[in-house]
Protein backbone atom coordinates (compact mmCIF):
# COMPACT_ATOMS: atom_id res chain seq x y z
CA UNK A 1 0.00 0.00 0.00
CA UNK A 2 1.33 3.05 -0.82
CA UNK A 3 0.89 6.53 1.60
CA UNK A 4 0.99 9.68 0.24
CA UNK A 5 3.47 12.18 1.49
CA UNK A 6 0.26 14.61 2.50
CA UNK A 7 -1.32 11.81 3.98
CA UNK A 8 1.89 10.61 5.79
CA UNK A 9 2.51 14.25 7.39
CA UNK A 10 -0.99 14.65 8.21
CA UNK A 11 -0.79 11.62 10.28
CA UNK A 12 2.51 12.66 11.97
CA UNK A 13 1.32 16.28 12.89
CA UNK A 14 -1.89 15.03 14.23
CA UNK A 15 0.13 12.57 16.57
CA UNK A 16 1.81 16.13 17.62
CA UNK A 17 -1.20 18.11 17.78
CA UNK A 18 -3.34 15.46 20.05
CA UNK A 19 -0.67 14.82 22.38
CA UNK A 20 -0.97 16.84 25.36
CA UNK A 21 1.14 14.51 27.32
CA UNK A 22 3.08 11.87 27.22
CA UNK A 23 4.86 9.82 29.55
CA UNK A 24 3.43 11.92 32.47
CA UNK A 25 4.77 14.52 30.97
CA UNK A 26 3.27 17.87 29.59
CA UNK A 27 4.34 19.09 26.41
CA UNK A 28 4.48 22.44 24.71
CA UNK A 29 1.43 24.30 23.69
CA UNK A 30 3.39 26.09 21.21
CA UNK A 31 4.77 23.31 19.53
CA UNK A 32 1.40 22.43 18.59
CA UNK A 33 0.13 25.18 17.60
CA UNK A 34 2.84 26.14 14.87
CA UNK A 35 2.07 22.93 13.71
CA UNK A 36 -1.68 23.89 12.95
CA UNK A 37 -0.45 27.29 11.94
CA UNK A 38 1.57 25.38 9.15
CA UNK A 39 -1.53 23.10 8.13
CA UNK A 40 -3.74 26.33 8.27
CA UNK A 41 -1.63 28.36 5.83
CA UNK A 42 -1.55 25.47 4.15
CA UNK A 43 -5.02 25.10 3.56
CA UNK A 44 -5.70 28.88 2.57
CA UNK A 45 -3.03 28.74 -0.05
CA UNK A 46 -4.65 25.85 -1.61
CA UNK A 47 -7.86 27.04 -1.13
CA UNK A 48 -7.26 30.56 -2.85
CA UNK A 49 -5.54 29.22 -5.57
CA UNK A 50 -7.84 25.83 -6.76
CA UNK A 51 -10.58 26.31 -8.91
CA UNK A 52 -11.47 23.20 -8.49
CA UNK A 53 -12.84 21.58 -4.71
CA UNK A 54 -15.86 23.63 -5.26
CA UNK A 55 -17.79 21.13 -2.90
CA UNK A 56 -14.82 21.07 -0.29
CA UNK A 57 -14.64 24.86 -0.12
CA UNK A 58 -18.39 25.54 0.50
CA UNK A 59 -17.75 22.81 3.42
CA UNK A 60 -15.45 24.46 4.76
CA UNK A 61 -17.04 27.79 4.60
CA UNK A 62 -19.93 26.67 6.21
CA UNK A 63 -18.53 24.32 8.81
CA UNK A 64 -15.61 27.04 9.58
CA UNK A 65 -18.04 30.08 9.47
CA UNK A 66 -20.70 28.55 12.35
CA UNK A 67 -17.91 27.91 14.93
CA UNK A 68 -15.64 31.33 14.24
CA UNK A 69 -18.81 33.78 14.05
CA UNK A 70 -20.89 33.45 17.24
CA UNK A 71 -17.40 33.81 18.93
CA UNK A 72 -16.20 36.86 16.56
CA UNK A 73 -19.59 38.04 17.85
CA UNK A 74 -18.64 38.21 21.28
CA UNK A 75 -15.13 39.14 20.78
CA UNK A 76 -16.32 42.41 19.34
CA UNK A 77 -19.23 42.55 22.25
CA UNK A 78 -16.67 42.14 24.70
CA UNK A 79 -13.70 44.96 22.88
CA UNK A 80 -17.04 47.15 23.52
CA UNK A 81 -18.11 46.96 26.47
CA UNK A 82 -14.13 46.88 27.67
CA UNK A 83 -13.69 50.45 26.49
CA UNK A 84 -15.82 51.78 29.09
CA UNK A 85 -14.60 49.79 31.64
CA UNK A 86 -11.51 50.63 33.75
CA UNK A 87 -10.89 47.59 35.17
CA UNK A 88 -9.14 45.91 32.36
CA UNK A 89 -5.62 45.92 31.16
CA UNK A 90 -3.41 45.01 28.43
CA UNK A 91 -3.11 41.47 29.48
CA UNK A 92 -6.98 41.28 28.97
CA UNK A 93 -6.70 41.69 25.03
CA UNK A 94 -4.11 39.70 24.59
CA UNK A 95 -5.69 36.69 26.39
CA UNK A 96 -8.92 37.28 24.74
CA UNK A 97 -7.13 37.42 21.38
CA UNK A 98 -5.28 34.34 22.05
CA UNK A 99 -7.75 32.13 22.92
CA UNK A 100 -9.95 33.15 19.43
CA UNK A 101 -6.39 32.31 17.70
CA UNK A 102 -6.01 28.83 19.38
CA UNK A 103 -9.57 27.79 18.89
CA UNK A 104 -9.48 29.04 15.22
CA UNK A 105 -6.18 27.10 14.58
CA UNK A 106 -8.17 23.87 15.91
CA UNK A 107 -10.82 24.64 13.55
CA UNK A 108 -9.06 25.01 10.72
CA UNK A 109 -6.96 22.06 11.47
CA UNK A 110 -9.91 20.40 10.89
CA UNK A 111 -10.89 21.47 7.96
CA UNK A 112 -7.68 21.15 6.14
CA UNK A 113 -8.23 16.87 6.80
CA UNK A 114 -11.51 17.48 5.47
CA UNK A 115 -9.99 19.66 2.59
CA UNK A 116 -7.43 17.55 1.56
CA UNK A 117 -8.38 14.09 2.34
CA UNK A 118 -12.34 14.14 2.46
CA UNK A 119 -13.70 11.57 5.19
CA UNK A 120 -10.61 10.10 5.58
CA UNK A 121 -9.04 12.90 7.49
CA UNK A 122 -11.04 11.97 10.05
CA UNK A 123 -9.70 8.68 10.15
CA UNK A 124 -6.78 9.54 10.10
CA UNK A 125 -6.95 12.24 13.07
CA UNK A 126 -8.21 8.96 14.86
CA UNK A 127 -5.66 6.79 14.36
CA UNK A 128 -3.14 9.43 14.99
CA UNK A 129 -5.56 10.28 18.72
CA UNK A 130 -5.10 6.51 19.28
CA UNK A 131 -1.41 6.15 18.48
CA UNK A 132 -0.83 9.15 20.88
CA UNK A 133 -2.63 7.59 23.51
CA UNK A 134 -1.80 3.99 23.22
CA UNK A 135 2.19 5.13 23.46
CA UNK A 136 2.22 8.14 25.36
CA UNK A 137 -0.22 6.61 28.47
CA UNK A 138 -1.26 2.84 28.21
CA UNK A 139 2.52 2.07 27.11
CA UNK A 140 3.94 4.02 30.00
CA UNK A 141 1.29 2.56 32.46
CA UNK A 142 2.89 -0.72 31.45
CA UNK A 143 6.72 -0.22 31.12
CA UNK A 144 6.25 2.05 34.63
CA UNK A 145 3.85 -0.19 36.67
CA UNK A 146 3.62 -3.49 34.50
CA UNK A 147 0.50 -5.71 33.66
CA UNK A 148 -0.70 -5.17 37.52
CA UNK A 149 -0.54 -1.68 37.26
CA UNK A 150 -2.75 -1.76 34.55
CA UNK A 151 -5.39 -3.84 36.79
CA UNK A 152 -4.93 -1.78 39.94
CA UNK A 153 -5.94 1.51 37.40
CA UNK A 154 -8.61 -0.94 36.44
CA UNK A 155 -9.96 -1.86 39.46
CA UNK A 156 -9.81 1.89 40.36
CA UNK A 157 -12.08 2.78 37.91
CA UNK A 158 -14.82 0.48 38.37
CA UNK A 159 -14.30 1.44 41.93
CA UNK A 160 -13.85 4.95 42.01
CA UNK A 161 -10.38 5.32 43.61
CA UNK A 162 -7.63 6.80 42.55
CA UNK A 163 -4.33 5.48 42.03
CA UNK A 164 -1.26 6.93 41.24
CA UNK A 165 -1.64 6.04 37.05
CA UNK A 166 -4.46 8.19 37.13
CA UNK A 167 -2.07 11.18 36.01
CA UNK A 168 -0.75 9.41 33.33
CA UNK A 169 -4.26 7.76 31.98
CA UNK A 170 -5.78 11.05 32.57
CA UNK A 171 -5.45 12.50 29.37
CA UNK A 172 -8.54 15.01 29.31
CA UNK A 173 -8.40 16.74 26.28
CA UNK A 174 -8.07 13.70 23.98
CA UNK A 175 -10.26 11.65 26.13
CA UNK A 176 -13.08 13.84 25.48
CA UNK A 177 -12.29 14.32 21.44
CA UNK A 178 -12.71 10.39 21.67
CA UNK A 179 -16.47 10.85 22.81
CA UNK A 180 -17.25 13.20 19.48
CA UNK A 181 -15.08 10.11 17.48
CA UNK A 182 -17.67 7.25 19.33
CA UNK A 183 -20.75 9.69 18.12
CA UNK A 184 -19.23 9.83 14.38
CA UNK A 185 -18.41 6.23 14.31
CA UNK A 186 -21.61 4.48 16.19
CA UNK A 187 -24.02 6.76 14.51
CA UNK A 188 -23.00 8.44 11.11
CA UNK A 189 -20.48 6.24 9.63
CA UNK A 190 -21.28 3.38 6.91
CA UNK A 191 -21.22 0.58 8.93
CA UNK A 192 -19.70 -1.21 5.61
CA UNK A 193 -16.48 1.14 6.08
CA UNK A 194 -13.32 -0.87 6.58
CA UNK A 195 -12.38 -1.26 10.41
CA UNK A 196 -15.72 -0.01 11.58
CA UNK A 197 -16.34 -1.95 14.85
CA UNK A 198 -12.44 -1.60 15.76
CA UNK A 199 -13.18 2.41 15.53
CA UNK A 200 -16.14 2.08 17.61
CA UNK A 201 -14.94 -0.23 20.40
CA UNK A 202 -11.50 1.11 20.43
CA UNK A 203 -12.96 4.98 20.49
CA UNK A 204 -15.30 3.89 24.03
CA UNK A 205 -12.09 2.28 25.50
CA UNK A 206 -10.33 5.34 24.91
CA UNK A 207 -12.82 6.73 27.08
CA UNK A 208 -13.19 4.54 29.49
CA UNK A 209 -9.52 4.29 30.29
CA UNK A 210 -9.36 8.18 30.16
CA UNK A 211 -11.42 8.33 33.45
CA UNK A 212 -13.98 11.08 32.61
CA UNK A 213 -17.20 10.47 34.31
CA UNK A 214 -19.03 13.64 33.17
CA UNK A 215 -18.23 12.41 29.61
CA UNK A 216 -20.14 9.21 29.91
CA UNK A 217 -22.99 10.80 30.93
CA UNK A 218 -22.86 13.32 28.42
CA UNK A 219 -22.77 10.66 25.38
CA UNK A 220 -25.47 8.69 27.58
CA UNK A 221 -27.67 11.85 27.55
CA UNK A 222 -27.16 12.57 24.42
CA UNK A 223 -27.86 9.71 22.79
CA UNK A 224 -31.20 9.48 24.84
CA UNK A 225 -31.94 12.51 23.21
CA UNK A 226 -31.28 11.50 19.64
CA UNK A 227 -32.91 8.03 20.29
CA UNK A 228 -36.16 9.88 21.63
CA UNK A 229 -36.28 12.57 19.06
CA UNK A 230 -35.32 10.51 16.35
CA UNK A 231 -38.83 9.25 16.47
CA UNK A 232 -40.81 11.98 18.07
CA UNK A 233 -39.54 15.02 16.18
CA UNK A 234 -39.17 14.63 12.15
CA UNK A 235 -38.12 18.19 11.16
CA UNK A 236 -34.74 19.21 12.46
CA UNK A 237 -36.17 22.92 13.14
CA UNK A 238 -38.81 21.53 15.75
CA UNK A 239 -35.56 19.01 17.89
CA UNK A 240 -33.27 21.94 17.68
CA UNK A 241 -35.64 24.41 18.79
CA UNK A 242 -36.99 21.92 22.00
CA UNK A 243 -32.81 20.59 22.66
CA UNK A 244 -32.16 24.47 22.74
CA UNK A 245 -35.07 25.41 24.84
CA UNK A 246 -34.04 22.15 27.53
CA UNK A 247 -30.56 23.38 27.44
CA UNK A 248 -31.07 26.81 28.17
CA UNK A 249 -33.51 26.10 31.12
CA UNK A 250 -30.74 23.78 32.12
CA UNK A 251 -27.91 26.22 31.94
CA UNK A 252 -29.60 29.14 33.57
CA UNK A 253 -30.98 27.14 35.75
CA UNK A 254 -27.49 25.94 36.83
CA UNK A 255 -26.56 29.42 37.55
CA UNK A 256 -29.33 30.49 39.07
CA UNK A 257 -28.58 27.79 41.51
CA UNK A 258 -24.84 28.38 42.03
CA UNK A 259 -25.91 31.90 42.61
CA UNK A 260 -28.66 31.41 45.29
CA UNK A 261 -26.38 28.70 47.22
CA UNK A 262 -29.33 26.13 46.68
CA UNK A 263 -26.55 23.72 45.04
CA UNK A 264 -24.57 23.88 48.09
CA UNK A 265 -27.21 23.18 50.43
CA UNK A 266 -27.99 19.93 48.44
CA UNK A 267 -24.57 18.92 48.43
CA UNK A 268 -24.50 19.22 51.99
CA UNK A 269 -28.16 17.64 52.84
CA UNK A 270 -27.09 14.12 50.48
CA UNK A 271 -23.65 14.00 51.14
CA UNK A 272 -22.59 14.21 47.91
CA UNK A 273 -18.73 13.37 48.16
CA UNK A 274 -16.10 14.54 45.36
CA UNK A 275 -17.81 17.70 44.67
CA UNK A 276 -16.63 19.75 47.44
CA UNK A 277 -13.61 21.45 45.24
CA UNK A 278 -15.90 22.65 42.50
CA UNK A 279 -18.73 23.32 44.74
CA UNK A 280 -15.99 25.83 46.35
CA UNK A 281 -14.93 27.32 42.96
CA UNK A 282 -18.52 28.16 42.23
CA UNK A 283 -19.58 29.91 45.08
CA UNK A 284 -16.05 31.95 44.91
CA UNK A 285 -17.39 32.77 41.43
CA UNK A 286 -20.57 33.92 42.87
CA UNK A 287 -19.87 37.38 43.62
CA UNK A 288 -18.54 38.32 40.40
CA UNK A 289 -22.21 38.35 38.51
CA UNK A 290 -25.22 38.59 39.21
CA UNK A 291 -29.01 36.68 37.68
CA UNK A 292 -30.64 39.40 36.14
CA UNK A 293 -31.54 39.79 32.73
CA UNK A 294 -29.35 42.93 32.43
CA UNK A 295 -26.48 41.55 33.64
CA UNK A 296 -24.09 42.29 30.57
CA UNK A 297 -20.79 40.44 31.71
CA UNK A 298 -17.12 41.31 32.48
CA UNK A 299 -16.18 40.51 28.71
CA UNK A 300 -15.43 37.12 27.20
CA UNK A 301 -12.09 35.55 28.78
CA UNK A 302 -11.83 38.31 31.94
CA UNK A 303 -12.79 35.44 34.28
CA UNK A 304 -11.22 33.11 33.31
CA UNK A 305 -7.42 35.31 33.04
CA UNK A 306 -8.53 36.70 36.61
CA UNK A 307 -9.01 32.80 37.61
CA UNK A 308 -5.53 31.27 36.43
CA UNK A 309 -4.00 34.24 38.43
CA UNK A 310 -5.35 33.36 41.66
CA UNK A 311 -4.14 29.55 40.76
CA UNK A 312 -0.81 30.89 39.61
CA UNK A 313 -0.60 32.96 43.18
CA UNK A 314 -1.56 30.15 45.22
CA UNK A 315 -4.97 31.44 46.01
CA UNK A 316 -7.05 28.60 48.60
CA UNK A 317 -10.50 28.64 48.71
CA UNK A 318 -11.76 26.67 52.42
CA UNK A 319 -7.93 25.94 52.92
CA UNK A 320 -7.53 24.10 49.40
CA UNK A 321 -5.17 25.35 46.68
CA UNK A 322 -7.97 25.57 43.40
CA UNK A 323 -7.68 24.80 39.97
CA UNK A 324 -6.23 26.42 36.91
CA UNK A 325 -9.64 27.00 35.73
CA UNK A 326 -13.15 26.64 36.71
CA UNK A 327 -13.98 23.52 35.89
CA UNK A 328 -17.66 25.21 34.02
CA UNK A 329 -17.88 26.47 30.59
CA UNK A 330 -21.32 27.31 31.38
CA UNK A 331 -20.88 29.32 34.35
CA UNK A 332 -17.83 30.90 32.95
CA UNK A 333 -19.65 32.40 29.81
CA UNK A 334 -22.54 33.44 31.79
CA UNK A 335 -19.91 35.79 34.42
CA UNK A 336 -18.09 36.92 31.30
CA UNK A 337 -20.75 37.47 28.26
CA UNK A 338 -23.90 38.48 30.37
CA UNK A 339 -27.06 37.03 30.17
CA UNK A 340 -28.25 38.12 26.84
CA UNK A 341 -25.32 37.36 25.11
CA UNK A 342 -25.51 33.80 26.58
CA UNK A 343 -29.05 33.13 25.50
CA UNK A 344 -27.85 34.14 22.32
CA UNK A 345 -24.60 31.57 21.79
CA UNK A 346 -26.55 28.82 23.12
CA UNK A 347 -29.52 29.18 20.60
CA UNK A 348 -26.63 29.71 17.72
CA UNK A 349 -24.88 26.65 18.63
CA UNK A 350 -27.94 24.50 18.73
CA UNK A 351 -30.22 26.37 16.12
CA UNK A 352 -28.47 28.19 13.97
CA UNK A 353 -25.78 25.36 12.98
CA UNK A 354 -27.83 22.90 13.61
CA UNK A 355 -30.52 24.13 10.79
CA UNK A 356 -28.14 25.32 7.94
CA UNK A 357 -26.13 21.98 8.19
CA UNK A 358 -29.19 20.32 7.35
CA UNK A 359 -30.75 22.55 4.47
CA UNK A 360 -27.55 22.89 3.07
CA UNK A 361 -26.40 19.35 3.03
CA UNK A 362 -29.02 16.63 4.53
CA UNK A 363 -31.16 16.20 7.25
CA UNK A 364 -28.69 13.56 8.89
CA UNK A 365 -25.83 16.12 8.92
CA UNK A 366 -28.49 18.26 10.64
CA UNK A 367 -28.58 15.27 12.84
CA UNK A 368 -25.06 14.71 13.70
CA UNK A 369 -24.31 18.69 14.58
CA UNK A 370 -27.06 18.84 16.66
CA UNK A 371 -26.22 15.14 18.76
CA UNK A 372 -22.74 16.94 18.90
CA UNK A 373 -24.01 20.23 20.28
CA UNK A 374 -25.89 18.11 23.15
CA UNK A 375 -22.52 16.29 24.30
CA UNK A 376 -20.43 18.98 24.00
CA UNK A 377 -22.79 21.24 26.19
CA UNK A 378 -23.58 18.21 29.02
CA UNK A 379 -19.87 18.62 29.09
CA UNK A 380 -19.43 22.55 29.36
CA UNK A 381 -21.58 22.28 32.57
CA UNK A 382 -18.51 20.80 34.53
CA UNK A 383 -15.50 21.12 32.33
CA UNK A 384 -13.53 23.69 30.26
CA UNK A 385 -14.17 21.88 27.18
CA UNK A 386 -14.91 25.38 25.27
CA UNK A 387 -10.83 25.57 24.86
CA UNK A 388 -9.93 22.32 24.91
CA UNK A 389 -8.13 22.30 21.16
CA UNK A 390 -8.77 18.64 20.18
CA UNK A 391 -12.37 18.68 21.71
CA UNK A 392 -12.81 21.65 19.40
CA UNK A 393 -11.15 20.36 16.55
CA UNK A 394 -13.44 17.18 16.55
CA UNK A 395 -16.63 19.40 17.49
CA UNK A 396 -16.09 21.13 14.13
CA UNK A 397 -14.98 17.91 11.97
CA UNK A 398 -17.78 15.62 12.35
CA UNK A 399 -20.55 17.43 10.87
CA UNK A 400 -18.39 18.14 8.11
CA UNK A 401 -17.10 14.54 7.39
CA UNK A 402 -20.99 13.51 7.85
CA UNK A 403 -21.90 15.74 5.09
CA UNK A 404 -18.85 14.46 2.82
CA UNK A 405 -19.66 11.11 3.47
CA UNK A 406 -23.52 11.89 2.55
CA UNK A 407 -23.24 14.88 -0.11
CA UNK A 408 -19.98 14.80 -2.00
CA UNK A 409 -21.16 11.93 -4.68
CA UNK A 410 -23.90 14.14 -5.48
CA UNK A 411 -22.30 17.55 -5.91
CA UNK A 412 -19.43 15.51 -7.79
CA UNK A 413 -21.58 14.21 -10.57
CA UNK A 414 -23.33 17.79 -11.11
Amino acid sequence: MIISVNVLMYFLSSIIVLTTRFWGLNTNANVRYIVMAVWALYLLLNYTKSISHRFEKKLINDGFGTMVVPYVIIGTYTIGIWLFSGNVVLGNYTRLCSTLLYLVLSWLYACAGIYFFGKKGIDYLFWAGGCSYTLGSIACLLFTQGGSGLLQYLKGLAMGVDTSANYIMEVHDLTFAMGLFFIYYCFFEDKSEPKHRQKVILSMAYIVLGLKRIEILALVVAVGFYYVLLKWGKKIRFRAYFCVTVFTIISLGFVFIINTNIISKFVSAYGISGAEGRIGYYLYANKFYSFDVTYLGKGWTWFSRYYQGLYNSGFRIDGHGIAASLHSDILTMFIEIGFPLFVFWIFYMFVHRSVKFSRHYSLQVGESTLLTTIFMFILYLTDNTLTYVDTQMLFCMVPMAVAWVNEYKRWDDE
